[in-house]
C-alpha cells in the first residue's frame, strides 16, 4: 500500500472524520453537508450576483456597489473549505479516487482566478462607467465556471458510491508490522 493511500486511511480513521460520517447527531455528517450549502450558496451565488450585474442585470445598481460583496463570498469560500475539508475526511479513499473530485477543484482555481479579476474592474475607479467587453466575456466564463464547481461537486457523492470506499484501516497496521 502506497505512502498516499496510507495517509487517505488514517485520515478517514481520525476519531472526528469517524464520529462525522458514522453519527446518527444531527452535528455530524447533516450539519457539515447544510453549513457546505451555505457556503457554497454564499460565494456562487454572490458569484452569480456580480456577473450578472456585470452583464447587465440590475443597471440602476453601482457596479461600485458590489465591492462590499466580497469580504462575504470569501467567508462564504472558507466556509466550504473547512466543511469540504471535513466531508472529504470521511471517505478520503474513495473521494480521492474520484476524477470529479479533481474536475471540481480545477474548475473553483479557476473560478477564483475569474472572481479576483472581476474584482479588479470592480475596485477600479472606472467600475460605474460602461463594462468593457472583455470584462462581459470574464463574467460569462466565471458563471459557466461556478455552475461547473455546482455540477462537479454535486455529482462527486454518486461517483462515490459507484468507486465503494476502503473503511477498514486494519490492513495498514498489519503491513506495518512487516
Amino acid at each position: 500500500m502506497g505512502v498516499i493511500q496510507s495517509f487517505l486511511l488514517w485520515l478517514q480513521s481520525l476519531p472526528f472524520a469517524v464520529w462525522v460520517a458514522e453519527s446518527d447527531s444531527i452535528w455530524g455528517f447533516a450539519f457539515m453537508l447544510f453549513a457546505h450549502a451555505v457556503g457554497m450558496g454564499l460565494t456562487a451565488g454572490i458569484a452569480f450576483v456580480v456577473c450578472l450585474r456585470l452583464l447587465g442585470v440590475g443597471r440602476e445598481i453601482p457596479v461600485s456597489a458590489l465591492r462590499g460583496l466580497f469580504r462575504l463570498f470569501w467567508w462564504g469560500f472558507y466556509l466550504n473549505l473547512i466543511t469540504g475539508f471535513v466531508l472529504f475526511t470521511t471517505d478520503a479513499t474513495a473521494i480521492a479516487r474520484a476524477p470529479l473530485l479533481w474536475v471540481k477543484l480545477v474548475l473553483l482555481g479557476f473560478g477564483l482566478l475569474t472572481m479576483a479579476r472581476l474584482r479588479g474592474f470592480i475596485d477600479s475607479d472606472r467600475s460605474d462607467s460602461a463594462v468593457p467587453s472583455g470584462v462581459r466575456k470574464t463574467a460569462v466564463v466565471c458563471v459557466l465556471l461556478w455552475l461547473g464547481v455546482i455540477t462537479s461537486g454535486r455529482l462527486i457523492a454518486y461517483e462515490v458510491e459507484s468507486i465503494g470506499s476502503i473503511r477498514n484501516p486494519a490492513p495498514v497496521y498489519i503491513a506495518s508490522i512487516r
